[in-house]
């Protein structure tokens, strides 16, 4: 019989406030209304990690409490040199991904370099810093529970993720760290510009996961359709895999 080494009806609230927060890719749409949320939760600094300084001043104006990082999570030895310099932190934000908008047999590795083993590689460079009763949030998709064949690749790489976050929550529950999975469908963000979709609003879905924070939540769909998507899956999800596969037919 499995037995949980963490109960989460025993674990105490995250109070977000005085905290230190690492947040990958905080300068995209979801992530800047993550750091903004922190912010309006008083926490003590934010470590907003960039892959490029031109990219930092909407940031800095933000708070002094905003410190900049230069990470690429693609590169190794860049999240080593990183590692080296964060002394301890009680948040891990995996938000930083990629999309080729690639189908299963164009040539790509860009998804999993960087959705999977960027964010795995990140994850266990700073395991051993992130402090008792702290929280690892990662940023998957509403697509790593059902690919979507126009973005093959992505979705796989989210399912992938998935699985991952599974595996590092049973790893970071001996640590007494929660893990919390995000598991949207499309934002209105760079990633979607030119595609005609719901979108939901990255300021939304900011608040769905504080709010999924302060609940204790293992994981959250906080928009719309991400729910829409998870209540099909739990009645058909062989149906809802067959709609999917008709979107090849209509381009």
């Amino acid at each position: 019989m499995l037995r949980y080494a963490f109960n989460k009806n025993k674990r105490t609230n995250l109070i977000l406030e005085n905290k230190v927060v690492l947040i990958t890719g905080a300068n995209g749409g979801l992530g800047f209304e993550l750091v903004k949320m922190f912010l309006d939760q008083n926490v003590k600094k934010i470590y907003c990690a960039i892959r490029s300084n031109k990219d930092a001043s909407s940031l800095k104006a933000l708070s002094s409490k905003v410190e900049i990082i230069i990470l690429d999570i693609s590169k190794q030895e860049n999240i080593k040199n990183i590692a080296c310099k964060i002394k301890n932190i009680d948040l891990l934000v995996n938000n930083a991904g990629a999309n080729s908008k690639n189908r299963v047999f164009e040539n790509s590795s860009l998804d999993f370099d960087v959705n999977v083993i960027g964010t795995l590689n990140l994850t266990r460079a700073l395991s051993k810093k992130i402090n008792k009763n702290g929280l690892i949030i990662n940023i998957t998709s509403i697509t790593a529970l059902i690919n979507n064949p126009l973005i093959a690749l992505y979705s796989a790489s989210k399912s992938a993720l998935h699985s991952l976050t599974q595996a590092i929550r049973a790893e970071m529950s001996l640590q007494e760290i929660h893990v919390l999975e995000v598991l949207p469908g499309p934002l209105d963000t760079n990633m979607t510009k030119g595609r005609e979709m719901e979108k939901a609003n990255p300021k939304d879905v900011a608040n769905e996961i504080y709010l999924a924070i302060k609940n204790n939540e293992e994981e959250v769909y906080p928009d719309t359709f991400s729910k829409m998507i998870k209540n099909e899956l739990d009645k058909d999800a062989k149906a809802l895999e067959k709609q999917f596969q008709e979107v090849l037919k209509n381009i």
